[in-house]
């Protein structure tokens, strides 16, 4: 990677267990999911400020990725529930987006989107990131892991080029914390399987992204 080796292309850190632990319950509250990758992700999904320590929603807007980013779900425009107001005012969520914008020095004018993910295990190799190597289309993308359960694989790949073999591999564990550099580096994950297939397995995550 002598060609990237001068900038910040991944920060990888572990946030306090206790802010996890107090947003885990809100995953079991996540709708249905209407679109293409429905079946394996249900999601909310927030646009946010940070002003006078709160987290403030902006207003509600469809998601949308230009089809040279998202080959998967490109120029669909999807518009999913926001996250919970209960979820938004806790300490937990604060905490996660402080240290995001801690660790990224965006300013309080900035937009924060926030992913909330449920990755479903269903089948045989369940893609976590059905896109594939892929980038984000923003300057940061934070990966932060909040629970699993009864699942092998989703670990994050990271990448130089959407050529190349992956750099970096690691499971998304509770409370992981990985900013990556989305202008210089690719991103993915690996497939998902259930460890016993009679009972649920899942990964539950939050992205953020400015």
């Amino acid at each position: 990677m002598t060609t990237l080796n001068n900038q910040n292309l991944l920060q990888l850190r572990f946030v306090n267990q206790t802010h996890i632990d107090a947003v885990k319950p809100t995953f079991a509250n996540l709708p249905e999911n209407p679109y293409a990758d429905g079946a394996f992700r249900k999601r909310r999904y927030s646009v946010i400020k940070v002003q006078d320590g709160e987290l403030k929603l902006q207003a509600t807007k469809a998601f949308v990725q230009d089809d040279s980013i998202n080959t998967f779900q490109g120029n669909v425009e999807r518009t999913y529930e926001n996250l919970e107001p209960s979820l938004l005012a806790s300490e937990g969520m604060k905490s996660i987006v402080n240290e995001f914008r801690a660790i990224t020095g965006i300013s309080e004018q900035r937009d924060i989107e926030i992913h909330q993910f449920r990755m479903l295990a269903i089948d045989s190799d369940t893609p976590p990131a059905p896109e594939g190597i892929h980038q984000d289309g923003f300057d940061h993308v934070c990966i932060c892991g909040v629970s699993h359960e009864n699942l092998a694989g989703g670990e994050l790949l990271v990448y130089e080029n959407k050529q190349a073999e992956p750099c970096f591999k690691m499971e998304i564990k509770d409370g992981m914390f990985a900013l990556i550099n989305d202008r210089e580096v690719w991103h993915n994950a690996t497939p998902m399987n259930k460890i016993d297939a009679s009972k649920p397995g899942y990964l539950d995550c939050f992205v953020l992204t400015a």
